[in-house]
């Protein structure tokens, strides 16, 4: 029994200390205390006449009080008490016997006490479960001495100081166990009707002259208070001090009762099962980072959230363009597009003109066909800038220009063919040898001749002119008197014109 018993109270004060803290702050409570009554130091001048001994005469008697509470704030609770004491003297006692228990066998008096008190007790920790508490006040001592024998009673009033500490254990919302001792001690008699001497006590209006004038009363009790906190949102922490009474179940909060996000995602702690997305990322309700394209980068970070999936990206989550040229990797059917080319939906670069100088690098982007060019994408052939003379060695009755002139008149196609913009002027000159009239019709004839022979080069046609101005003085350049002035006369001009 003795060990059930030991059982019981390690259990009663272990176990509040598991329950969650409650506050007192602004709750009423109503208590029942259990106390030892323990008289002790005698008076400075007690000194009874034998057989009576000097020793503190009166033993450790029960006592119980009953207590009012009311928190003011956290750790301040203003405490208002009755209790009741008794305790036997031991008229043959040869020490003293405040710490033996109250035995009326060799008693002469009994001693018995309403105790009312008023105190204010200070609580340190005050969110925790247990919490360290002392406390001070004043307390009137409506005290009662009767003789054993003989009957009657006498009555005593003392104003007495109290002082004491202790532990408070919360149980739950609404308990609170109290563990600890108190203190009081004799400041003034009030009023007493004892007759002088009364068990060798010549004038129990002086302390002085007491049997005892301090009790220590060491005890355990239990409280209940009313108006337990709520906590409406059950993250422990109560609806008055939660800043945030509507934390959703199951997040972590701070010390204000607010959720904690560390990763700032929206999903608080506690419910967030990832518990580390990096800022920006956007998440689904579990708090996890979403990659609607599924590659690797996610949504709110991905500059990219549509890329087509295996598609090589980059670190913001777009499809790599190695060559720069807009068109992915993943698309790109040339990935060495020059910088700078213009490049169709597959990234291949358009050379509109074919001369190999894709557009955007191509300076002549209008380049005839078959013509060559340079780097640049511009024809190699320089266009004609002055007039070209032709001196013909022509065959007898024949208009076509020999071997000589037609290189030329090839060089000559191949320039008008890549400077399109280019019109030329074909003149046909004679010289004064023969009629006005055949040699006006063999310088139409031999202008024209060139042009059929460019316009079979590729020259359009549109783009020449011929017209034969036959002997006309006008025209001629040389002495027609003489063999070398002649040939210079018969001649074939090509004039550029713009």
């Amino acid at each position: 029994m003795k060990s059930r018993a030991i059982v019981i109270l390690v259990g009663l004060i272990i176990l509040p200390a598991l329950a969650a803290a409650v506050e007192w702050n602004g709750r009423f409570g109503v208590g029942l205390r259990g106390t030892l009554f323990s008289p002790m130091v005698k008076g400075s001048d007690y000194a009874p006449p034998a057989p009576r001994s000097a020793n503190e005469p009166f033993m450790m008697g029960l006592g119980g009080e009953l207590d009012l509470k009311y928190g003011f704030t956290k750790s301040f609770v203003l405490g208002l008490s009755a209790g009741y004491w008794s305790a036997y003297d031991d008229q043959t006692a040869t020490e003293d016997q405040s710490f033996k228990l109250s035995d009326n066998k060799n008693a002469s008096a009994k001693w018995t006490a309403i105790p009312i008190s008023l105190t204010g007790q200070i609580y340190f920790n005050p969110n925790g479960n247990v919490q360290p508490y002392i406390l001070a006040g004043v307390c009137i001592d409506l005290a009662k001495v009767e003789p054993v024998e003989g009957g009657g009673s006498y009555s005593i009033t003392d104003a007495s100081g109290r002082g004491g500490a202790g532990f408070n254990f919360w149980i739950g919302e609404s308990f609170t166990l109290d563990i600890g001792g108190r203190f009081n001690y004799l400041l003034a008699n009030m009023s007493n009707d004892v007759p002088a001497d009364f068990i060798g006590v010549t004038d129990f209006g002086k302390p002085a002259n007491r049997p005892f004038i301090s009790v220590l009363q060491p005890g355990i009790g239990i409280s209940y208070l009313f108006g337990a906190p709520k906590d409406t949102d059950k993250d422990g922490y109560k609806d008055k001090y939660d800043r945030c009474p509507d934390t959703p179940i199951g997040a972590v909060v701070d010390q204000h009762g607010c959720p904690l996000d560390s990763d700032a995602d929206g999903v608080f702690d506690g419910l967030d099962k990832c518990a580390e997305t990096p800022t920006g990322a956007r998440v689904d309700l579990n708090g996890c980072p979403i990659d609607s394209d599924g590659d690797g980068v996610y949504d709110g970070l991905d500059r990219c959230p549509e890329t087509p999936n295996g598609a090589p990206i980059d670190a913001f989550g777009c499809p790599l363009d190695s060559d720069k040229d807009g068109v992915p990797d993943y698309r790109d059917q040339e990935q060495n597009t020059p910088a700078g080319a213009v490049v169709d939906s597959l990234g291949v670069a358009v050379d509109s003109d074919k001369d190999g100088i894709p557009d955007g690098l191509d300076k002549c982007p209008n380049t005839p066909s078959g013509i060559a060019v340079d780097s640049s994408g511009c024809p190699m052939a320089k266009p004609i800038s002055d007039k070209i003379t032709l001196n013909i060695n022509y065959q007898p009755n024949s208009v076509e220009p020999d071997e000589q002139a037609k290189k030329q008149l090839d060089e000559l196609a191949i320039s008008l063919i890549a400077h399109p913009d280019i019109r030329i002027e074909i003149n046909g000159y004679t010289d004064a040898l023969g009629s006005a009239r055949t040699n006006l019709k063999i310088s139409q004839e031999r202008a024209e001749a060139i042009m059929t022979y460019l316009s079979a080069k590729g020259v359009a046609l549109e783009r020449m002119t011929a017209k034969g101005y036959g002997e006309d003085k006008n025209y001629f350049i040389a002495d027609n008197d003489t063999p070398e002035g002649r040939n210079k006369n018969r001649r074939i001009e090509i004039v550029p014109i713009r």
